[in-house]
């Protein structure tokens, strides 16, 4: 499954830096919804990205979700690997949109390769943690 979000040019900026920084390279993007069909993907889920009226490259999608149950806003958190990044050799347009949406046709039809399990796993936030993960909003 592919997720579309429209970030600001310094949004993708900051996530792509970190991309050369010791440490984990994972990042998340909270949300009030869990998207449906996460981890029905035969390839994998990506969260797809809008810059500048293009979509512009994708990021993978890990296997788990977090779940933060002390925050009704946005309980749940999509974590991707930011090494993943793959930028679109050919940027299709794209108007700016808030929030997230599905993409029925993706604008890259090459598939990043999928990471361990094909099922998405919630994970709650009140887990021990595997992984240092930040908890990022924009």
């Amino acid at each position: 499954m592919d997720i579309g979000l429209y970030w600001s040019p310094a949004v993708l900026e900051h996530k792509l830096e970190r991309r050369d920084q010791r440490g984990h390279p994972e990042e998340v993007w909270n949300c009030r919804h869990l998207p449906k069909g996460l981890g029905k993907d035969l390839a994998c889920d990506r969260l797809v990205i809008g810059c500048n009226r293009r979509w512009v490259g994708a990021f993978r999608l890990a296997s788990d979700v977090l779940y933060i149950p002390t925050d009704p806003a946005c309980p749940y958190a999509l974590i991707f690997d930011i090494k993943s990044w793959t930028p679109f050799a050919d940027p299709m347009p794209c108007a700016p949109f808030r929030g997230w949406k599905y993409l029925i046709k993706p604008p890259l039809h090459a598939r990043t390769p999928k990471s361990k399990s094909a099922s998405t796993r919630v994970k709650d936030a009140t887990e021990p943690p595997s992984s240092d993960v930040p908890n990022h909003r924009h």
